[in-house]
């Protein structure tokens, strides 16, 4: 039951993150592809939440050819716990963002955050490939590109990413017939991939 995923983006992690720097103070750079922090919790290396920790290490320019064709989504803020995921049979394929959530408790505003992603991932066997674009509330945004292993165990799964730089991301993560959900449990974002027909 473990599918490691190649991802590009820039989510999910938390979202979904290292590449380039935000401007947002509590994002570090976007996705989790640098060494600053990856997206997830309980790791070695500190994660983000996913994507938002990509933009932190660099481009990752040769880390990945994926096309990014997802559309631009707003992240969403949501005064709640971060669900847990179901876990499940990740199947081979690109998705593309289309839902981002940052969960926080009941202790911030809900509704949009003014963050904004674009990215996708491909899963092939046990790689994971990733190209995000995160956009902060500031304006800024880079595009960060990414590929490592997506390992499951039980319903949560270790995001381990070797390109650019090697860094970590803990997640939970819910894998259905036609979308994937990967949930980063250090900053409590959380996005929805939508499969390619």
């Amino acid at each position: 039951m473990t599918k490691p995923l190649l991802v590009s983006l820039a989510l999910v992690t938390g979202a979904i993150l290292a590449g380039a720097c935000s401007d947002d103070p509590k994002r570090p750079p976007v996705l989790t592809d640098g060494p600053p922090q990856p997206s997830g919790g309980g790791s070695a290396t500190p994660t983000d939440g996913g994507l938002d920790d990509d933009l932190d290490a660099g481009d990752g320019g040769s880390c990945t050819a994926l096309e990014n064709t997802g559309l631009e989504v707003d992240e969403n803020a949501v005064n709640d716990e971060l669900p847990p995921g179901t876990g499940g049979t990740i199947a081979d394929g690109i998705y593309d963002i289309s839902s981002v959530r940052l969960y926080q408790s009941a202790s911030g505003l809900p509704g949009l955050t003014g963050n904004s992603y674009q990215g996708s991932i491909r899963v092939t066997g046990q790689v994971y490939e990733r190209v995000v674009v995160f956009k902060s509330s500031a304006g800024a945004g880079a595009e960060t590109r990414s590929s490592g292993t997506f390992t499951p165990s039980g319903t949560n799964a270790t995001i381990a990413i070797t390109c650019p730089s090697p860094l970590q991301e803990q997640v939970t993560y819910t894998a259905l017939d036609t979308s994937l959900v990967v949930s980063n449990l250090v900053t409590k974002t959380s996005f929805v991939f939508t499969k390619r027909p």
